[in-house]
């Protein structure tokens, strides 16, 4: 699988604010930047992760958010199994503004799949919370 292929899987389950299949495709230890907080994942955190995706997904849902694309800005590989993408998103928003956001992404392959095991979203987007 190629990275933007792997991509186009998480925009569909973000899309889809399905945070079982985006908690999925997170690594543990995993690590995140959000906000400006830090939150460090163990090995044994699965259902901490998938509740904390969860909570961020619902506050989209709160917000409207019917969709999301996104469209890899740049891909640093390290080798064949690791890679830093900048990502870009688009969440579009039911009677709103979509929000526009940037998110840097640190990639591995398990077992020939790709999994993110850390990222930071370093660029805001502007919406009521902010």
């Amino acid at each position: 699988m190629t990275l933007q292929e792997f991509f186009n899987r998480y925009s569909q389950a973000y899309s889809a604010l399905d945070a079982r299949a985006v908690s999925a495709m997170f690594t543990r230890p995993f690590t995140a930047v959000h906000h400006g907080q830090i939150a460090t994942f163990g090995i044994n955190d699965e259902e901490t992760l998938y509740q904390t995706t969860l909570g961020i997904l619902e506050y989209y849902r709160a917000q409207g958010v019917i969709s999301a694309s996104c469209y890899l800005a740049e891909v640093l590989p390290f080798g064949s199994d690791l890679a830093t993408v900048r990502v870009r998103w688009t969440a579009r928003r039911h009677n709103a503004e979509p929000w526009m956001f940037a998110t840097g992404y640190h990639l591995k392959r398990e077992h020939g799949e790709w999994r993110i095991y850390g990222l930071a979203q370093f660029e805001e987007h502007s919406h009521p919370a902010h």
